[in-house]
């Protein structure tokens, strides 16, 4: 997964420009904006969108969230009228994370304006403890975390920006959180606003105001973090994290696995690669059919993987040929998917093939393997019984093919029938 942050500055003009088609082509997952200056935002192709804007001063801050993958729920502010009316913090939930998007008061007006800055970090980050998920933040936090991250830190020191209160912050939340990009990149140079003054970008005078902090717990997760330098269009540059997760759901693979337990989806390419039979086999119609969802019955998962949910049920395709084949069968759809999706599912199904399974069961949390192994031991053979050679799986994943077999289940995949 790919995930930008920015702070445009004013979103009108990068989409006047041309800029946020740039970076749109850099096909984030999730792309994070900051100080978007606006009451609406345009719709983006695969795309769901989500703005918050001020809801009083419309041409300053709010924040805008783009997103491919669709999250469980959506949450914008974090109880303070006074911040949340200058619409600073989106937070995202998705199946084992929290992504917040921050826009942080500068507090460089005045002493007022500081303590008010204080004050947001001291509710932003109890907010933030409160997550009951690992949780991962961007945005732009209007403040360095070392003097490695200003060229010249003694124009700073003792500002907004570079306090020691503000200091101790960092101190405190990079126990809790790991900054992403210092993980990839010790050195300096690397930073993400210049002062709007001639020659400041061009010399690279600039700081590291904009950050991703992540829970440690998904450090391992991370495969790199990186500032978009060259990405004109603000003051601002463009972020990147990318991490090993799911691009449908949105779960981070701790465990480096194949598939992802929530969708069923393969996430990691293997090398292994189907052997499709020149002599396609028959399909006895005596045999109870254990039916796969996803590279099975799916025609075009691999085309579709990345939609948002809704436009991806709309968008499948049904393998018609084997439907045929196993339609006057007694079928089975053991799936990976998750039962929160099995109603809309089972309907796209009927409406677009008429097809329709016997009995279906779903993902609860686990390995496709194993959720596989569970339904057979204890729902389908008790209730069909153990004589194995009646029972036929048609099944993408080698490994749940393994499973299968170990049970004295013939299984194979699709390639051998149609």
């Amino acid at each position: 997964m790919k995930i930008i942050s920015w702070n445009v500055n004013g979103l009108k003009s990068i989409i006047e420009k041309g800029f946020l088609e740039e970076i749109i082509a850099q096909d984030p997952d999730i792309l994070c904006l900051q100080e978007v200056k606006s009451t609406e935002i345009p719709e983006i192709e695969n795309y769901i969108s989500y703005n918050y804007p001020a809801s009083e001063l419309v041409n300053f801050y709010g924040t805008a969230i783009y997103t491919k993958v669709e999250p469980l729920s959506v949450r914008k502010g974090f109880g303070d009228k006074e911040f949340d009316a200058e619409g600073r913090v989106i937070r995202m939930e998705f199946e084992n994370f929290y992504l917040y998007n921050v826009y942080c008061p500068s507090g460089a007006s005045s002493q007022e304006r500081l303590d008010r800055k204080f004050r947001f970090y001291d509710e932003f980050t109890e907010y933030v403890y409160k997550s009951n998920k690992p949780s991962i933040i961007c945005g732009d936090f209007n403040r360095i975390s070392a003097e490695i991250d200003a060229k010249n830190p003694k124009n700073i020191k003792g500002k907004s920006g570079f306090l020691p209160e503000e200091q101790e912050w960092f101190k405190e939340i990079l126990t809790k959180y790991a900054d992403a990009f210092r993980k990839f990149h010790k050195d300096g140079d690397n930073f993400t606003w210049w002062p709007n003054r001639k020659g400041y970008r061009e010399d690279n005078k600039g700081y590291r105001f904009d950050y991703f902090l992540v829970s440690n717990t998904f450090e391992n997760t991370l495969t790199d973090s990186y500032i978009l330098k060259d990405q004109m269009g603000s003051d601002h540059a463009p972020i990147v994290l990318e991490l090993n997760s799911c691009p449908v759901c949105g779960t981070v693979n701790n465990n480096d696995n194949e598939f992802c337990y929530q969708c069923g989806i393969k996430i990691i390419e293997t090398e292994e690669e189907e052997e499709v039979r020149e002599d396609k086999l028959e399909i006895p119609k005596d045999k109870i059919i254990l039916l796969d969802l996803n590279y099975t019955l799916i025609a075009n998962s691999k085309e579709i993987f990345n939609y948002p949910l809704e436009k991806k049920i709309k968008s499948q395709k049904y393998e018609m040929d084997l439907i045929e084949l196993i339609k006057d069968n007694y079928v089975i759809l053991i799936t990976a998917s998750p039962y929160k999706r099995s109603h809309k599912i089972l309907r796209d199904i009927k409406e677009k093939t008429g097809f329709q399974p016997d009995e279906s069961y779903w993902n609860f949390g686990g390995q496709p393997p194993q959720v596989k192994k569970y339904w057979m031991e204890n729902e389908v053979i008790p209730q069909h019984g153990d004589e194995v050679e009646k029972y036929l799986a048609i099944e993408s994943n080698p490994n749940t093919r393994r499973m299968y077999k170990k049970l004295g289940i013939e299984a194979r995949p699709k390639g051998d029938f149609i």
